[in-house]
């Protein structure tokens, strides 16, 4: 006769207990995760533009601390499932992160004459580094177009709404490192234009005003840099070069200056020097004339005046950050030949 196997009433027990330990473990999981996404969903955490831009200035790994650091609980479960951590918003601008989300805006309005409408969706940045502006600048940095924004992709958790002026303020920097001095306008042309009661048309002409006032202010500048972004889609907007992806970089040369010529010369020349060590990074130059068109963009008050376009709607601040690198290099190489040349 076979011998009886009796179960052992405590290990059973045991057996059931750690079951109910893994059930409680998972739902506890679930539960903090779903209380996180929808406290996420429903609550902008609060760093401003500011603050997100220092850090992309700094090029170091600067913790922003706020009110939320208590949060620890979401941000370690954030940080856990998606490797960005939220109390340095630079691991939201790691470039591993930034090649696997990308979400393509396709109903964007550029149309620049309803401030109302821009404001809704971009607004002034004030300078996160305000004595940078050094005396006796060479080149004056500056946005007819002040609110034209780029993507917020991932930074959307932190109501951060990137725009043209993040990358006149990185243009400067990056120019520092080079030796070369730069003004970035701070006036707000959107207040400037309200006050005169002026619709965003008018914004060359309000852009030309503050020109002017620089020029008189400081007779040191021979440069002059209008600092826009495009309007079509990221695939005409965006190159990747030995791994690293970069926001193309557009000359827009207007021909109904009389002295264009200067103008294209100049544009010509970087574009050359761009391409020949990153090929691909500048589309060239857009002439433009014509009905519809402005067709000047203020570059008759100089010979050196540009209006470049620093990728498109689509790219993220980070890659334009990369752009701005390159450019202000072959700047400022550009900029030590000339006066030598003089």
């Amino acid at each position: 006769m076979p011998r009886r196997v009796f179960k052992s009433k405590k290990i059973t027990k045991k057996k059931q207990k750690i079951r109910l330990k893994y059930i409680l473990y998972i739902l506890g999981i679930y539960l903090m995760g779903t209380l996180t996404f929808n406290y996420l969903k429903n609550h902008e955490i609060s760093i401003s533009n500011k603050d997100i831009f220092s850090v992309l200035l700094s090029d170091t790994n600067h913790v922003i601390k706020k009110d939320f650091d208590s949060s620890k609980l979401i941000n370690n479960f954030f940080k856990l499932f998606s490797n960005v951590d939220i109390s340095k918003p630079v691991t939201a601008l790691d470039d591993n992160i930034a090649s696997t989300i990308i979400k393509v805006s396709s109903n964007d309005n550029d149309d620049y004459s309803n401030l109302g409408e821009l404001e809704k969706v971009s607004k002034y940045i004030e300078d996160p580094n305000p004595e940078e502006n050094l005396e006796n600048p060479i080149v004056y940095i500056y946005n007819s177009h002040q609110l034209e924004n780029y993507s917020a992709n991932n930074l959307e958790v932190y109501n951060i709404k990137p725009n043209v002026m993040m990358t006149s303020y990185m243009l400067r920097e990056e120019l520092k490192k080079y030796g070369i001095n730069s003004l970035v306008e701070e006036t707000n042309i959107t207040e400037l234009l309200k006050v005169n009661g002026w619709g965003g048309s008018s914004a060359y002409r309000a852009s030309k005003i503050l020109i002017e006032d620089a020029i008189e202010k400081n007779k040191s500048i021979k440069y002059f840099i209008d600092v826009h972004r495009d309007s079509v889609s990221r695939n005409y907007t965006t190159t990747e070069i030995n791994g690293k992806t970069y926001a193309k970089l557009y000359f827009v040369i207007g021909l109904e200056n009389p002295n264009y010529k200067y103008n294209m010369e100049f544009a010509k020349k970087l574009d050359e020097m761009l391409n020949s060590t990153h090929k691909g990074i500048s589309k060239g130059i857009l002439a433009k004339e014509g009905p519809g068109v402005n067709g000047v963009y203020n570059q008759d008050i100089n010979k050196n005046v540009l209006l470049i376009e620093f990728g498109g709607v689509d790219n993220t601040i980070e890659e334009v950050k990369n752009t701005t690198q390159v450019l202000a290099k072959k700047l400022s190489e550009y900029i030590k030949s000339d006066v030598d040349e003089a």
